[in-house]
């Protein structure tokens, strides 16, 4: 089994970011821990226990906590079951999952019947997108509705603007350690005064062996059979899954695309003076 982080302490000073994220949302919150066959996985429960129920699956190696940071405004009108994804940096176990099979989507199916959650509404945020898709593929009856937000598995961004903007200012400062190149780096994709993520970024630059394989490209087959509402939210700036090519080939792919929402300005984490919005299209497409 690969090993996710370089060393122990690595793993210590990780996971107290984690907590921190955590206690620092100011709300009440349950932490369940779900044993499937690949392992045990962490869900946090929060919200209201009489609202519609809503599964968050969160970007690569980033958590539930901030995952929730982005919804948190919307507990008094759900239920919230934010699941860590297993083999990342959070606290569920590390089992690494094959990419290219239905790993992810048994891996769901054991957390959901964990949780006795039959059926319910699902958001899947970047990477997590791709985790929802091949629940999608695999199990769809579980699925209300499905909003992708800013998703992997649809397109992906150019080689060149890529190399110029990610991979180049991150050998650098892989090399260097300088934050000048470890700035350049995260400019791209993290809001400017997220200090908690820049310093989380670096966290997991140095400490933990990134897992750098790209989810495969949802094919118009792979869903033909789904037939729930599909809502997808983009941001404009988005360098790993550019926004307007995502919109254009949802369109191509999803006979049952209800809307679509564009984050104006928005790099692929968006800023949090942007989450109202991202809250209001939610709240309106899950009712």
């Amino acid at each position: 089994m690969k090993l996710i982080y370089k060393t122990a302490e690595a793993k210590k000073r990780i996971l107290a970011m984690y907590d921190e994220k955590l206690n620092a949302l100011g709300i009440e919150f349950e932490e369940i821990d779900a044993d499937t066959s690949f392992g045990r996985t962490r869900v946090i429960k929060t919200g209201n226990s009489a609202g519609k129920v809503v599964v968050l699956f969160h970007g690569i190696n980033a958590g539930a906590p901030v995952t929730l940071e982005a919804v948190k405004e919307l507990s008094d009108r759900y239920l919230f079951y934010a699941i860590d994804t297993i083999g990342q940096t959070t606290k569920s176990a590390e089992t690494t999952l094959d990419i290219k099979g239905d790993a992810y989507a048994i891996w769901a199916d054991e957390v959901l019947d964990k949780l006795g959650i039959r059926e319910a509404d699902f958001v899947g945020v970047s990477y997590g997108a791709y985790i929802l898709q091949k629940l999608m593929i695999h199990k769809p009856g579980r699925l209300n509705s499905c909003i992708f937000i800013v998703p992997a598995g649809l397109v992906n961004g150019s080689f060149g603007t890529s190399m110029m903007k990610l991979s180049l200012p991150l050998i650098r400062f892989m090399i260097t350690k300088k934050e000048s190149h470890l700035n350049s780096f995260l400019k791209a994709f993290v809001p400017g005064n997220d200090d908690f993520m820049h310093r989380f970024q670096r966290e997991l630059l140095l400490g933990v062996n990134i897992d750098y394989r790209r989810p495969l490209l949802l094919k118009e087959s792979d869903v033909s059979h789904f037939t729930k509402p599909v809502y997808i939210m983009v941001a404009e700036n988005d360098v790993f899954f550019p926004g307007i090519p995502a919109v254009e080939r949802a369109k191509k792919i999803f006979k049952n695309l209800k809307d679509v929402h564009i984050l104006k300005g928005s790099k692929h984490m968006p800023a949090r003076d942007i989450y109202p919005e991202i809250q209001q299209k939610m709240a309106t497409w899950i009712g």
